[in-house]
């Protein structure tokens, strides 16, 4: 309920994206989207298996931020992080608060991000 409450609430925000996964597997995502592909007896490209991952119309996280002192990406959007900027937070979920987020997006701007590129 609190989840429908807070989509109603933000339907029309349009500044900040904000994803929740829940109950979901990065590793199973990615064999989902191969096998979807191979029985389409489609070429298998990096654009294909974006296109066939449940994240396909959502673009990849500039940001990252991992709480609860916990230095793991626990399969979480392994595909879709690879040029996503990553701060781990000592802070449990619920203690992390706006002044942490705020600092966290100042470290984020300063950052000279290339995207794979020498």
């Amino acid at each position: 309920n609190l989840l429908i409450k807070s989509e109603k609430i933000t339907k029309n925000n349009d500044k900040l994206q904000i994803n929740l996964a829940l109950n979901y597997g990065s590793k199973k995502e990615i064999v989902n989207a191969v096998s979807k592909i191979k029985n389409k007896k489609l070429k298998i490209t990096e654009k294909c298996i974006t296109n066939y991952l449940y994240t396909k119309n959502i673009p990849d996280p500039d940001m990252l931020i991992r709480t609860g002192n916990t230095t793991r990406l626990s399969n979480f959007l392994l595909w879709q992080i690879s040029y996503t900027e990553i701060f781990f937070s000592k802070k449990l979920w619920p203690d992390f608060n706006e002044e942490d987020f705020i600092k966290l997006i100042n470290k984020f701007k300063k950052i000279k991000r290339n995207y794979g590129e020498v």
